[in-house]
């Protein structure tokens, strides 16, 4: 019997977002969010994170803020998106040193693609920008109880430095804070 690579095999496009992007980021941004964190929470606190977070306008406004980077990616054969990251040149938190931080602020791939190089792919993509354009630290912050994605961060480097608060909805969560040399 012939081994099945379907699962390993992935052909994908990583683009910068374009202004026209915003709707799609809105609605790829919150579905990914909610089917990431939305088991672990209740629904209101979810609803009014992602009614806030998820707007096609405040997508458009992080897509036009020259400070931000934003990547979408694309399945080929499907031509849908899969994926995306955001990194975000702002003034860190004290526990992150460094002359020039870059924040991932955002990297999620469809649950459909994870194992597949997917994230992987996106995270390379936040790397190299960090390196082309000088940052001397990235960081991030991750949820305390999210252990597959700070698993998938210390593969990539990223050590645990501090903490800081997560507001979703009216439920405050820690978020540990993690970073790296680029």
């Amino acid at each position: 019997m012939k081994p099945d690579h379907s699962r390993s095999i992935l052909d994908f496009t990583i683009d910068p977002a374009a202004p026209t992007d915003a709707a799609k980021l809105a609605e790829l941004g919150a579905r990914l969010f909610g089917e990431t964190f939305g088991p672990d929470n209740e629904p209101a606190d979810m609803q009014a994170y992602l009614s806030a977070a998820f707007t096609p306008s405040r997508m458009q406004a992080e897509l036009a803020d020259t400070n931000r980077k934003v990547w979408l990616a694309h399945d080929k054969a499907a031509e849908t998106a899969m994926g995306y990251a955001v990194v975000w040149s702002h003034p860190a938190p004290p526990d992150v040193h460094g002359l020039k931080p870059l924040e991932i602020a955002r990297l999620y791939a469809d649950q459909r693609y994870h194992g597949r190089g997917l994230g992987s792919a996106l995270m390379e993509t936040c790397l190299a920008h960090a390196r082309g354009n000088h940052f001397d630290v990235i960081w991030l912050g991750v949820w305390e109880h999210n252990a597959r994605a700070i698993a998938f961060y210390r593969r990539f480097g990223f050590r645990e430095i501090g903490s800081q608060a997560f507001h979703l909805g009216g439920d405050v969560q820690r978020d540990l804070i993690m970073c790296r040399v680029p």
